[in-house]
């Protein structure tokens, strides 16, 4: 998704060049300005921003965030700092591990995973405007 919108997490020229190399791989995809799609917004919030923005609405760090998605661009170190916030965090992986051996070659199966359990939590909140995001929105 980091990719996708031609946006970055801050992480400087690696980052930005990884960032650019996964989006080579799809000719449609425009020329963005991340730092400009940032100053509008349009980027995804980092997991430590995500994190920030959920104790500012109240949340405490009993809380217990279900994250879905597929790969977290930096993996456990972008997330660590959500992790520090929310210590009951979790993934689909981390709740079924062998029991998801059959679902890993089907993205749209894994997804389907994640919507579920996202239509059935109490508090749902995105931090994209995917096909996925605006589903559940409508459906709560």
């Amino acid at each position: 998704m980091l990719a996708f919108s031609g946006c970055y997490f801050g992480g400087g020229d690696k980052e930005r060049y990884e960032l650019a190399e996964i989006r080579k791989r799809w000719e449609t995809l425009p020329d963005l300005d991340a730092d400009g799609e940032r100053s509008r917004g349009k980027c995804p919030l980092t997991p430590h921003e995500v994190g920030l923005m959920l104790r500012a609405l109240g949340f405490a760090n009993d809380t217990y965030i279900y994250v879905a998605s597929g790969e977290i661009y930096g993996g456990e170190e972008t997330l660590r700092p959500l992790r520090d916030l929310f210590p009951n965090f979790y993934t689909k992986e981390k709740l079924a591990n062998e029991e998801l051996k059959p679902f890993l070659p089907f993205s749209s199966r894994l997804a389907a995973i994640d919507y579920i359990v996202c239509d059935e939590s109490d508090v749902f909140v995105t931090n994209n405007n995917g096909n996925m995001a605006r589903i559940l929105a409508g459906r709560r």
